[in-house]
């Protein structure tokens, strides 16, 4: 193996990485936004989502888990950055509809992720929760199309932070040929 294809696996590792464990890790933090303001989780859903946002760092070095728990950190924060909610719970919806629509797009490859799966059951609480005074669903239709909205928006951030681009471009550049 040359140097060179050795260094494009790498890469192809810690990206793969990153993006595993940049969901869970964007739901941890805005769980916690949600509990500075006074919303509880429960813990075991908090547990979960650490152990989901750590579990791809298993498999790697030390060196390596230290450069990519940054690398992780940057990216979720960034992403929740420019999403900016002004109530978190909207921040935690916008990022469970993100979730799903990286399954829904083929995107993120993990369907038994705990991400996904805190994601599935945050928007089925809420679609249960949130009926409007008639009894109807119009009020959480009005808050899926703004989360829906806002979770594309996320995608198109992070596509251009390389992540999570369609699986034909994905990484081609870095493919290297043993010759």
């Amino acid at each position: 193996m040359t140097s060179a294809t050795a260094r494009a696996n790498l890469l192809a590792r810690d990206h793969t990485v990153v993006e595993t464990a940049v969901p869970a890790h964007m739901l941890v933090l805005m769980l916690n936004a949600c509990r500075d303001k006074g919303i509880e989780a429960r813990p075991d859903v908090l547990r979960h989502l650490n152990v989901a946002a750590v579990s791809p760092l298993t498999k790697c070095d030390q060196l390596s888990v230290a450069r990519l728990a940054r690398r992780i950190d940057d990216v979720a924060t960034t992403l929740l950055r420019d999403l900016n909610p002004d109530d978190p719970r909207h921040g935690l919806y916008s990022c469970a509809m993100f979730c799903m629509k990286l399954v829904d797009e083929g995107r993120f490859p993990d369907v038994r992720n705990q991400a996904v799966l805190v994601s599935m059951l945050l928007l089925d609480d809420i679609k249960d929760d949130r009926p409007d005074v008639n009894g109807l669903s119009v009020v959480w239709k009005l808050e899926e199309a703004r989360w829906a909205s806002e979770a594309d928006k996320l995608i198109s951030r992070a596509n251009l932070m390389g992540l999570y681009l369609k699986e034909f471009v994905q990484l081609s550049a870095l493919a290297v040929e043993d010759a």
